[in-house]
């Protein structure tokens, strides 16, 4: 394979040699490059970052835009929630826009390096283009038996949902359009009971500034 590229690479140097000479054009001085300054330094323009567009309408936006992954640092993770977030692995940010113009910022910080949403923290921003379209939303709908959390910054609820191959801590915060979800996903095995889950995502809710 590698012998095949070598010829390939080989026969279009070869080609372009041979298109300047036979053009009667010369090579430029050297340390010139096209579009370079007459101080011999090329000028560049910084390529904007690149979106893309599902079929569905919703843009996904660059990585760099996420806001989700800057709200807990890998510290803040690992005094907060101790054992399970000992093989705490890097953030992988994922941020989208709908039609509509919803806003949906997430961040998984996996506990292992399998980098399963099973056994992970994820933060979540969603982001409503209005304070009505947030309460229409129901950001709490999804919460069963959910419990109000006190020592927040704005409303918040708490609720543990069991799963069938792990159990979920949800901390939902709400401040006007802005929906804050805190979703820490424990194998049954490992899984908190309720107030120790309660008291765990609380405590993440205010390292974040909640």
């Amino acid at each position: 394979m590698f012998s095949a590229r070598r010829k390939a690479l080989g026969l279009a140097s070869a080609l372009a040699v041979l298109a300047v000479l036979g053009s009667g054009c010369t090579p430029g001085p050297q340390g010139k490059t096209s579009g370079s300054t007459d101080g011999g330094t090329a000028s560049a323009t910084p390529s904007a970052p690149v979106t893309e567009t599902a079929r569905d309408g919703r843009t996904v936006l660059p990585t760099g835009e996420s806001v989700a992954c800057g709200l807990l640092g890998d510290d803040a993770i690992k005094s907060t929630l101790g054992p399970v977030a000992t093989s705490l692995q890097p953030a992988q940010p994922d941020a989208e826009r709908t039609p509509e113009g919803v806003l949906y910022d997430s961040c998984i910080h996996a506990f292992d390096p399998d980098g399963a949403t099973t056994n992970a923290l994820t933060v979540q921003i969603i982001t409503y283009p209005s304070e009505q379209e947030a309460s229409r939303a129901d950001p709490y709908s999804l919460l069963p038996a959910a419990e109000d959390v006190a020592g927040l910054k704005h409303p918040a609820k708490y609720s543990m949902i069991p799963l069938s191959g792990s159990t979920e801590f949800v901390l939902v915060s709400v401040d006007g359009p802005r929906v804050v979800k805190f979703i820490a996903a424990l194998p049954q095995s490992g899984a908190w009971d309720v107030a120790k889950g309660r008291e765990s995502m609380t405590r993440l809710a205010q390292a974040s500034g909640l």
